[in-house]
């Protein structure tokens, strides 16, 4: 039975196991945190899923977490940003904000020495009751919108505003040393007060900029170290509405801004993250690593690659890629009892999951034409591919990502969206090692075709009239012949291999009139065994039915008939199949 069916999208806890190899660098910064003169200010910069929340529950945990909580290095203020701003003005966000780092404050000293906390309490309140009236009253004398550092500007220029606020910072600031003191009287070591902010990023930028610029002007005093969750990204959007938008001219305002308040940005290592660990324990949490392949290096060698090369290794990201993979397992075993036994079926499942989630305009060419490899000039003209000059068709057959017909066309496609311009050489690599995964003597299209089967399920796109459905479904439709449901290209073979039964033995010349090479297009519907054999040694790849039980006899010859069929080139056949009586 499966340990779990899904990964929770969830910050790794406290004292968990590291399984993307993070534990060096959250080591360095705890001996940066415990060394450090105060008050400083950190950033965990990173991209959206790319770990920091984790990266801070760990700090927390080693410098702000102990049995007894007296021996922690540190006490420890967390703030969700994004919790404080739902529903709320950009005012009222700040003022939220300042309330639950103040409160948190509050609630430390009043645990610790009860005492002192009521005294403490009403010097905080008032300033902070004083704060939240002139912060509203800047809100609304802003009477062009509300800007990057709108109010905590205002709050600065104005007197009683920021005789407020330097009155709330320095109740801040006793309150804090006064608690200290009082630690170690009682031999208590607590250094100092260790402040999380979280979730900056899913703000609204010039709001998050505020919250930055009201915790250097009113949180940064003495004994204290911020620890921040943003991306310098955000930074600059939330400064666009202050100095336009970014240019070579004004960059160095912004990055001033930036270095003004934060004395040691911090980028999550995602391009360092070791992958392996956490995606073959997450596969086998899900049961998709059976007992077979469990222990398959090259497998997993494989899986590991195909990530790589589409989703990244951006946590959020691997915990989508499996959660997708778990439900299309699930949705698969109820339907047909069993899911992709084999090696291959499980290898080549994951990588078309990889394409489905990373490039799914790719996916949705491959779902229309399974037989990728295959793919050629035809193929770019349907889809209006502009052509290669001879120069870069010169450059292409020096690259090994290129070289071929068929990843001319992935380039030639992918070229004409900037973000697949960007990633084509990701793209070409992941098909390649799709393609690697099926053995040559193995029809790669038929394959290819029955486990797009399997993925269709957890894919939705809108068709050009704008509804939604699901991608390629009418290329997963299973053709009912003599009682049987079969894929197009089984199909094609069975209702050939009958109606030659049915008339007897006809000639090459006839079975040709009655069905002509275009029906199907670069391949023909079918061809003389010895044209099919020749075909396969020369690709490595069956593009026909050529077992010695799936070939027809005819009048003079045997024939194999071709295994490639996409979705316009079977509705024709079909049409001549109803001709037919079939």
């Amino acid at each position: 039975m499966n340990k779990s069916t899904n990964i929770i999208d969830k910050p790794r806890k406290e004292g968990a196991r590291d399984l993307l190899g993070t534990d060096k660098y959250l080591e360095a910064l705890n001996l940066f945190i415990t060394s450090a003169s105060m008050p400083t200010t950190i950033a965990i910069q990173g991209e959206w899923g790319s770990g920091k929340t984790s990266m801070m529950n760990q700090i927390k945990h080693k410098l702000c977490e102990s049995e007894d909580n007296a021996s922690a290095e540190f006490y420890s203020v967390w703030v969700n940003t994004w919790q404080y701003s739902l529903l709320k003005s950009a005012e009222e966000t700040l003022v939220s904000v300042m309330e639950g780092l103040t409160a948190q404050v509050l609630q430390i000293i009043q645990e610790k020495h009860k005492s002192k906390a009521d005294q403490l309490g009403k010097k905080l309140g008032r300033a902070l009751s004083i704060v939240a009236r002139a912060a509203a009253k800047t809100a609304v004398s802003t009477t062009t919108g509300l800007n990057g550092g709108d109010v905590v500007d205002g709050l600065m220029s104005s007197d009683p505003a920021k005789q407020s606020i330097l009155a709330l910072r320095k109740a801040l600031e006793d309150a804090i040393e006064e608690c200290l003191e009082l630690d170690r009287t009682a031999g208590n070591t607590n250094k100092g007060f260790l402040f999380f902010i979280d979730d900056l990023d899913r703000i609204d930028p010039p709001v998050a900029v505020q919250i930055l610029e009201l915790i250097k002007n009113i949180f940064e005093v003495e004994n204290c170290i911020f620890v921040l969750a943003i991306d310098y990204e955000i930074v600059i959007k939330g400064l666009e509405p202050k100095f336009g938008p970014l240019t070579e001219k004004n960059e160095r305002e912004f990055r001033s801004f930036f270095d003004k308040i934060i004395q040691l940005p911090f980028s999550m290592p995602v391009g360092s993250y070791s992958i392996e660990g956490f995606l073959i324990e997450s596969l086998s949490d899900i049961g998709y690593l059976g007992e077979e392949i469990k222990d398959d290096a090259a497998f997993k060698a494989s899986i590991v690659q195909m990530t790589l090369s589409s989703v990244g290794t951006n946590p959020r990201s691997l915990k989508r890629l499996i959660n997708t993979i778990s439900l299309i397992q699930i949705m698969n075993e109820l339907e047909e009892g069993q899911f992709g036994e084999s090696r291959v079926e499980r290898l080549v499942n994951f990588g078309l999951v990889c394409l489905q989630i990373a490039y799914p305009a790719l996916y949705e060419l491959v779902v229309e034409e399974p037989g990728f490899i295959d793919w050629d000039e035809k193929i770019a003209q349907r889809l209006r591919l502009k052509e290669l000059t001879d120069d870069e068709n010169k450059i292409l057959d020096s690259t090994v990502e290129f070289d071929e017909t068929w990843e001319k066309i992935v380039y030639r496609s992918a070229i004409l969206d900037p973000y697949l311009k960007n990633k084509v050489f990701s793209i070409s690599l992941l098909l390649n090692l799709i393609k690697d995964a099926v053995p040559k003597n193995t029809d790669f299209g038929e394959l290819i075709e029955s486990v797009l089967t399997l993925s269709s399920v957890t894919n939705v796109s809108a068709d050009k009239k704008g509804r939604d459905k699901p991608i390629g479904q009418k290329d997963y439709s299973k053709f009912e012949f003599n009682g049987k449901e079969l894929p197009k290209g089984r199909y094609v073979h069975a209702v050939i291999n009958q109606y030659v039964k049915d008339q007897g033995l006809v000639t090459y010349s006839q079975l040709e009139a009655l069905l002509p090479a275009e029906i199907q297009g670069s391949l023909g519907v079918f061809t003389t065994k010895e044209n099919a054999l020749e075909i396969f040694e020369k690709t490595g790849h069956k593009r026909h039915f050529i077992k010695d039980d799936q070939l027809i006899r005819l009048d003079g010859c045997e024939i194999a008939v071709c295994s490639q069929w996409n979705s316009s080139s079977i509705l024709a056949a079909v049409a001549v199949f109803k001709k037919l009586g079939y």
